[in-house]
């Protein structure tokens, strides 16, 4: 994944986090850990970080390449359900919405959906899953140096 494709993933996870209008201290969490470890090298396009209300979901996803689509709608899914409860996954009614305009717009139809979400669970469930998943997506000249996760 390309800087610039990292940097409009990294702005869409945000919108994610904040969809149903609240940003729980665990997506906050890693949120501020991406913007720490990556953000200073993401080529973040301006235009891209004036996007700010979930609203601007689509404008965001029609800039991701098909290659990194589907790593970015299960990236997506493990945001949102990072919050829950013992990880439950049970993800709110305007999480869902969020994310089925997304995957919408990233033309991913509901087979693949379902797929992405199953791994997705199944990567949260291994906690820090997350984190590995996260870190392990972007390219190695994204990554700022060897620090480990949260």
């Amino acid at each position: 994944m390309d800087l610039r494709t990292a940097g409009v993933v990294i702005q869409i996870l945000k919108l994610m986090a904040v969809s149903d209008g609240n940003m729980a201290p665990e997506e906050q969490e890693l949120l501020e850990s991406l913007s720490k470890r990556y953000l200073k090298e993401a080529a973040i396009p301006s235009w891209a970080a004036a996007f700010s209300h979930p609203n601007d979901l689509e404008v965001l996803a029609e800039e991701i390449p098909e290659e990194c689509r589907a790593l970015t709608a299960k990236l997506s899914y493990m945001v949102i359900a990072s919050s829950r409860d013992a990880y439950q996954f049970t993800v709110n009614s305007d999480e869902e919405k969020a994310f089925a305009r997304l995957c919408d717009t990233l033309a991913l139809d509901q087979d693949t959906q379902n797929e992405l979400i199953v791994e997705a669970k199944n990567e949260l469930a291994k906690r820090p899953g997350l984190w590995e998943v996260l870190s392990s997506s972007f390219s190695s000249p994204f990554r700022m140096g060897d620090s480990p996760g949260p």
